[in-house]
């Protein structure tokens, strides 16, 4: 059987080290909401009941809600009256979801639902979100080469050594521009990453399963040495592309067959 190959998850090499202004953790966390519509909707299910309506009644009443969603901090600016911002904080301790990143999507979330039922209807999260570019570009690649001398080169000598002087030249332009990337501060981007440690951060964070539970449920049937701790490591593997740094404390390690 061959072996499953992983997505990409980021299409340049290079990504702001602060997750705020990360193309990597955006689309990590992309990532991370359709898993929660695939293996935990209930958790989307409650925002649209039991928090949507206090959005829209504040929308209603002429509210500027918009202009607070997709604020650099809507959640921080959001005031205590009207009952939303009590409301969204119930729902993210429901679900340990008490994240700021996660808090703001979820009102960005609300203000998309709220324009567009057909979101709200299909549990869209949101997909805004602003990026700072840095001084990163490399400057523009030239390459120069004397013209095909035909009396005196056949076209595979001339052409042979045109393409080794261009590696050469586009080697030190490559060199160059990653030096520069570096001296912005940029990290090299993770490339690839599994599907299932996505699912697993899901269930584990907002659906409180233990890793217990869900190496059951994944390895049914058989067993598999430390799959509790296998599935542990890829809960952790999902939280850091994602920026989440306070996952719940994991239940004491038993030794236990699976299955």
């Amino acid at each position: 059987m061959a072996r499953r190959k992983t997505p990409r998850l980021a299409y340049c090499e290079y990504v702001s080290p602060n997750p705020e202004n990360s193309i990597q953790v955006k689309r990590a966390r992309q990532w991370l909401f359709e898993a929660v519509k695939r293996v935990h909707p209930r958790f989307l299910r409650r925002l649209s009941s039991q928090v949507f309506p206090f959005y829209s009644q504040l929308a209603e009443s002429g509210y500027k809600v918009a202009r607070m969603a997709y604020s650099s901090k809507p959640y921080a600016v959001l005031t205590e009256d009207r009952g939303l911002k009590a409301a969204l904080r119930k729902w993210a301790a429901e679900f340990n979801a008490e994240s700021g990143w996660l808090l703001d999507d979820a009102l960005r979330t609300l203000q998309g639902w709220y324009v567009t039922p057909e979101w709200r209807k299909s549990l869209k999260w949101n997909t805004v979100y602003t990026h700072s570019p840095s001084a990163s570009t490399g400057k523009p690649f030239h390459f120069q080469s004397e013209g095909w001398e035909t009396q005196l080169l056949t076209w595979a000598t001339y052409r042979e050594s045109v393409s080794e002087r261009f590696e050469v030249k586009l080697l030190e332009y490559e060199r160059e521009t990653r030096k520069l990337a570096e001296s912005c501060g940029l990290v090299r981007a993770q490339q690839k990453h599994s599907p299932d440690n996505f699912d697993w951060f899901v269930l584990y964070q907002f659906a409180g399963r233990s890793a217990t539970e869900i190496a059951k449920e994944k390895y049914k049937g058989k067993y598999v040495e430390d799959a509790d701790s296998a599935v542990l490591k890829g809960i952790k593997a999902a939280a850091r592309l994602i920026g989440w740094d306070h996952l719940r404390e994991p239940e004491i390690k038993r030794k236990r067959k699976i299955g």
